[in-house]
């Protein structure tokens, strides 16, 4: 598993659960599968007070990543590159 399945796993939990207990335990499964150097994010979410809030941001900073681009170049150029 990447870190990119667990943050879908856990996006996918939220919208679908939507509730801190559900996240949390998507969380707890999904650290285990991932290699010890990507578990750090995830292990925030478990120990967060209010993952299903934590998770809301992560997904709101990805997409305003993806809408802004990467290292600020145009969506449609970095696609090319």
């Amino acid at each position: 598993m990447t870190l990119t399945d667990a943050t879908l796993a856990l996006m996918l939990a939220a919208r679908i659960h939507g509730t801190d207990a559900a996240v949390r335990a998507t969380a707890k499964r999904c650290v285990k599968l991932l290699p010890r150097s990507k578990r750090d994010l995830i292990y925030k979410v478990v120990d967060s007070r209010s993952p299903l809030e934590l998770v809301s941001f992560l997904a709101r900073g990805l997409i305003c990543d993806r809408l802004r681009g990467i290292n600020g170049w145009p969506v449609a150029v970095s696609n090319r590159l």
